[in-house]
């Protein structure tokens, strides 16, 4: 895997070539974008955005604009939420933590409502979902780890998704409660009972109800994020990789006919880690 350093030598040479302009203008999806990769994988590869800031710093990156408020405020927000949880963070806090204004984060999110519906929606698993499932792996097992994986690396980096969780069950009619209830669960469940869908019509996982089906896909991948959420801890790569592999094989020998057998080329190696 290449080092923040050379991600961001390669960076400033495609913001040249294609004219995207100064890199700290640009938001991370659109960074992501002009490297190639979704957000979370490269936030997987450079960390956080600080780092990726630092190094373009290294290597004399200049005159581009500070980033915006709305970002700051958000990555300021979440390490609040992180450190105090949703009730012990205010608007003002905020704005103190991001060097703005309390009326710059109205102005360009909103109140701290929707505040909080921007973070969840910047730092939630979707996107490394919906990578793992644009173009998935035939192999059951595999698709799933790679799932898994995507949820595990979301909510593990970034310690303000169990407070804000626990924000949505406590206020299920709040706007972040109403968002994850009518937006991001109906949009994450729909890619997932088509990807399943799939396979009951390949008949690689046996017929039963897709309700059922959705139960042991994510109940175990919830309990493992969550338990580790609430604790605090952060589990590197290798214990991720493991679990993601461990709970994908569990999920196909709970659902494939019977008799099937389903273990990725190269994945002997990963038993070891």
């Amino acid at each position: 895997m290449a080092s923040v350093e050379e991600i961001a030598r390669q960076l400033l040479a495609r913001a040249e070539e294609t004219g995207a302009g100064p890199l700290a203008a640009l938001h991370l999806e659109e960074i992501a974008a002009l490297y190639g990769v979704s957000r979370s994988t490269l936030l997987r590869q450079i960390g956080s955005r600080k780092a990726l800031d630092a190094a373009l710093a290294e290597l004399g990156a200049q005159g581009a604009p500070r980033q915006r408020v709305a970002d700051r405020a958000i990555a300021a927000a979440a390490d609040l939420i992180a450190k105090r949880g949703v009730g012990g963070t205010t608007l003002e806090d905020v704005a103190a933590a991001a060097e703005c204004s309390v009326q710059a984060i109205h102005a360009q999110i909103g109140g701290r409502e929707a505040l909080l519906v921007a973070i969840f929606k910047h730092y939630s698993p979707m996107d490394g979902i919906a990578a793992a499932l644009a173009d998935p792996p035939a192999d059951l097992v595999a698709a799933a780890r790679a799932v898994y994986l995507a949820i595990l690396d979301a909510v593990l980096d970034t310690p303000a998704i169990a407070p804000m969780l626990a924000e949505v069950l406590a206020r299920p009619d709040s706007a972040l409660g109403r968002y994850v209830r009518e937006s991001y669960v109906a949009s994450t469940v729909g890619l997932i009972e088509q990807w399943l869908e799939e396979h009951l019509r390949r008949g690689t996982i046996r017929p039963m109800r897709l309700r059922l089906l959705m139960t042991l896909f994510g109940g175990p991948i919830a309990a493992e994020a969550l338990s580790h959420a609430t604790a605090g801890s952060s589990p590197g790569p290798a214990y991720r990789r493991r679990t993601a592999r461990e709970l994908a094989e569990s999920f196909a020998l709970a659902v494939q006919p019977r008799g099937t057998t389903s273990t990725p080329a190269g994945d002997v190696h990963a038993r070891h880690e």
